[in-house]
């Protein structure tokens, strides 16, 4: 069969302690550390431990492209739960409805059917549906009285004034388990809504929260609220839970611009426009209404402010491709090197047409490479990362857009991590490389982030590193 890590064993059990002590929580165990498993085992220990021995029905919202992770982990962990996916078209859902929901007189006399639905007895344990879902056919599922509501990547909560809030506020719900990699991405008001979204009876004053806790400024405050903390929410991250797991190290490599991007910077900064649509048609003129945006396009790829790529001239294109762009230049001799190291990369950038670029010059250089970003189905998704992990493919490389790419994929055959532009949240950045830096990674994961020396994008990097101190401030003692 298959076995807990202690910490994980541990997790099960704090989620089982809360539920006797009827107090929903959070489960805020950095990425890669088993979530999914530890939440699936406890339905389990509900479902078949004598004292407890609920048979459900529990309720698990997650996004899409979670959705079959959560099938197959409740397969492996809960063989014996009758679980229901349910989303796809309305017609199929409605179809789930009218023969999954509840035993009907093909399976029970009508009386029984009638007494077990009254009784909110369904015929499945589990079900799974997505956030979208869930908004839409919000009164079908708020028909049912949830013995278990779960809700993954939870920090999708953060805002208790959003409809998705409020909306799964209203499902009827015995105990609530929220699941989340990053409790505080911004703000200890993002923490605050996820507490008040678990327990709103003990956590509804949010003034007063944000009053005591709004400016985390001396360590007296931040003891107070790990103390507030403790019996709501757990958080391990791996240095401490994983003594085999490999080191994962970053390096940080600063590129100059090339004189062509110089140009086009401060062309943009001083909002030359004149400059900038010299040579272009009209449609192609920049949209500089948003210069910081403009500015971390330029910073990656003079291509990729509007109407540039027309103007840097089209000689040799494949060549001028990786001289105008600093960050081009050291990718290209960067991926030489580990390649000849038989390395394996998984490269991450914000932008799909920074994505469209860096796949041009794996084609020019010949290598072999997946691609995964926002509009990539999931089935699509599965087997590129399939052939990623297997030697035999022999992949060098997987471009990934850092939002949409990554999420929930275990590339552990990747000991590489390219960050080739920053994310103005710096959870996002962790998240990607928690897709190689996680349990089952037998290599030391070395992380490389490309950086524009004396350029906004600096600015950038070091105000989010500065988010992710307020959250290491107060969540580290809370392990």
């Amino acid at each position: 069969g298959f076995h807990l890590r202690s910490y994980q064993l541990e997790g099960v059990n704090w989620l089982l302690f809360n539920w006797w002590n009827k107090r929903s929580c959070i489960l805020a165990d950095e990425m890669g550390l088993g979530k999914t498993i530890q939440s699936a085992a406890f339905l389990r220990g509900l479902q078949s431990l004598p004292a407890t021995q609920v048979q459900g029905p529990f309720l698990i919202v997650a996004p899409l492209s979670l959705v079959n992770q959560w099938q197959s982990e409740l397969r492996s962990w809960a063989p014996d739960m009758n679980v229901v996916l349910y989303h796809g078209s309305a017609d199929a859902r409605d179809f789930l409805v009218q023969q999954e929901f509840y035993y009907t007189d093909q399976f029970v006399p009508k009386p029984t059917a009638v007494k077990l639905k009254k009784l909110n007895v369904t015929k499945f344990s589990v079900l799974i549906t997505t956030y979208e879902v869930a908004l839409k056919d919000v009164a079908v599922i708020s028909k049912i009285r949830w013995r278990v509501l779960i809700v993954d990547e939870a920090h999708r909560l953060k805002n208790s004034k959003a409809r998705l809030f409020e909306e799964l506020a209203m499902v009827p719900r015995e105990h609530c388990v929220l699941l989340t990699g990053t409790p505080i991405a911004n703000a200890t008001e993002e923490l605050w809504a996820l507490l008040h979204f678990a327990n709103p009876s003990v956590f509804d004053d949010k003034d007063s929260f944000l009053e005591k806790f709004g400016e985390m400024t001396d360590a007296a405050q931040v003891n107070e609220l790990h103390n507030l903390l403790k019996p709501y929410l757990l958080r391990r991250v791996k240095e401490d839970v994983e003594k085999s797991l490999p080191p994962k190290e970053e390096t940080i490599l600063e590129v100059s611009l090339t004189p062509i991007q110089k140009t086009f910077y401060k062309a943009i900064y001083e909002r030359n426009t004149s400059f900038l649509f010299k040579g272009t048609k009209p449609s192609n003129a920049p949209s500089l209404m948003n210069v910081m945006m403009e500015l971390r396009k330029c910073c990656n790829h003079p291509y990729l402010v509007k109407g540039a790529e027309d103007r840097i001239l089209n000689e040799a294109a494949a060549k001028q491709l990786v001289k105008s762009s600093g960050k081009m230049v050291l990718m290209e001799k960067l991926l030489q090197k580990l390649f000849d190291g038989g390395h394996k990369v998984l490269v991450f950038s914000q932008m799909v047409r920074v994505l469209d670029l860096l796949e041009e010059l794996l084609k020019l250089k010949r290598y072999k490479y997946e691609r995964l970003d926002g509009s990539t189905t999931s089935s699509a998704r599965l087997s590129a990362v399939d052939r990623f992990n297997r030697k035999s493919c022999q992949r060098f490389v997987m471009l990934l857009s850092t939002r949409a790419g990554g999420l929930g994929l275990n590339l552990t055959a990747a000991d590489i991590v390219i960050i080739f532009d920053s994310d103005w949240n710096p959870q996002n950045d962790l998240q990607a490389m928690a897709r190689a830096h996680r349990i089952g990674q037998t290599r030391a994961v070395r992380v490389y982030r490309l950086l524009t020396a004396k350029t906004y994008e600096m600015h950038m990097f070091h105000s989010a590193s500065l988010k992710l101190g307020l959250e290491r401030a107060v969540l580290s003692q809370n392990r």
